[in-house]
């Protein structure tokens, strides 16, 4: 029977640190995060469990994201209408017209 131990503190970090050339480029061919995990286990390379690998993973790829501004596709953020602009209250009509239904 296999013990599951568990790791060193920040051991998932060096794991991940020392694939991280074959992660990007598995990712970068389409292979998906549970693929590339399940591959590493696979050969012996990672020890870590499958949340802790997705969160260092995400930790790594936000490192080296750039600082600029991160989706340029993105919509702009419009502002929200405050509600002082308002000219009535909000309020629930219990008995409604059959006329005023949608």
């Amino acid at each position: 029977m296999s013990e599951n131990k568990r790791i060193g503190r920040n051991m998932g970090r060096i794991e991940l640190l020392a694939v991280q050339d074959k992660v990007k480029t598995m990712l970068e061919a389409g292979y998906d995060r549970k693929k590339i995990y399940y591959r590493l286990i696979e050969e012996g390379r990672v020890t870590m469990s499958y949340p802790t690998f997705c969160y260092q993973l995400k930790q790594l790829l936000n490192r080296e994201a750039p600082a600029g501004p991160q989706n340029s596709d993105r919509r702009p953020q419009t502002s929200v209408p405050s509600k002082t602009n308002r000219s009535e209250p909000f309020s629930i009509n219990r008995n409604p017209k059959l006329e005023n239904l949608v």
